[in-house]
C-alpha cells in the first residue's frame, strides 16, 4: 500500500469523529498509521486461559443487590457448594466466586465451607508462580481476598474476582498485598506470563 498524506488523513478523520465528540488519542493514531503503513502486526497472545478463568469472565457483571433482596446466583450458590449457613449476597463472597469457577471446571475446591474463607485457599492445590490463571490470595484488614490473576503492571496485579466493589469484575490490586499464588494440584504447572495491563482504580478493601 502506498503511503498517504498523514495531515490530510487526520483532517478527514477528525471531521468524521466530530459527530460524536470523540477525541483521537496518540496511541489510537499510532495504531491506525501502522495499519495504513503496513507495519502493524497483532501482539503476541499471552496463551490460552485456563477454563476456570473463561468461566469467570462469563460472570463479569454479576453483583450484589442493594437492599433486602439478594442475587440468587450468590444466595443459593452457597448451599450448592456446601456452605448453606450463608444465604445472602452480603457475606464476603470472593471465595464463593473462585469455588464456583473451579467447581464448574471439574476441579476440587476446599470443602466443608472452607472455600468461603479467602486465606484458606493458601492451603489448596500447590504453590504457583504469578502466572495467567493462578489463584492469588491477598491480605486485607480483617481478612483476605482471593481471585484469579489475569494481568499485571509494575506495581499491581489485575484480578478477576468476585466481591470487588460488590461485583464480579477485573480490578488492580497492589502486589505488595499478595500472600501467595496457587495452582490445581492435579494439573501441570504453567509458565504463561501475565499480560501487561494498565488503568483502573486500585482496590484497597474488598470486604
Amino acid at each position: 500500500m502506498s503511503k498517504i498524506d498523514h495531515d490530510a488523513f487526520m483532517r478527514a478523520w477528525r471531521g468524521a469523529r466530530l459527530t460524536d465528540g470523540s477525541k483521537i488519542g496518540q496511541s489510537e493514531y499510532e495504531l491506525v498509521m501502522a495499519a495504513i503503513d503496513g507495519t502493524w502486526s497483532p501482539p503476541a497472545a499471552a496463551g490460552p486461559e485456563p477454563v476456570w478463568v473463561a468461566i469467570g469472565r462469563q460472570l463479569i457483571g454479576q453483583r450484589e443487590i442493594v437492599g433486602p433482596k439478594h442475587n440468587s446466583w450468590i444466595s443459593k450458590g452457597w448451599a450448592r457448594l456446601g456452605a448453606g449457613w450463608f444465604n445472602d449476597d452480603e457475606t464476603p463472597w470472593c471465595g464463593f466466586f473462585v469455588a464456583h469457577c473451579i467447581d464448574a471446571a471439574g476441579l476440587p475446591y476446599p470443602k466443608g465451607g472452607l472455600f468461603a474463607r479467602a486465606k484458606a485457599w493458601l492451603d489448596w492445590g500447590k504453590t504457583s508462580k504469578a502466572v495467567l490463571g493462578a489463584i492469588v490470595v491477598f491480605g486485607r484488614n480483617g481478612g483476605g481476598h482471593v481471585g484469579f490473576l489475569v494481568g499485571e503492571s509494575a506495581t499491581n496485579y489485575y484480578v478477576l474476582g468476585g466481591n470487588q466493589s460488590n461485583a464480579v469484575n477485573i480490578m488492580p490490586i497492589a502486589k505488595s498485598r499478595a500472600l501467595g499464588c496457587r495452582w490445581p494440584a492435579s494439573l501441570p504447572a504453567t509458565n504463561v506470563p501475565l499480560p501487561k495491563m494498565s488503568g483502573g482504580t486500585v482496590s484497597r478493601n474488598e470486604a
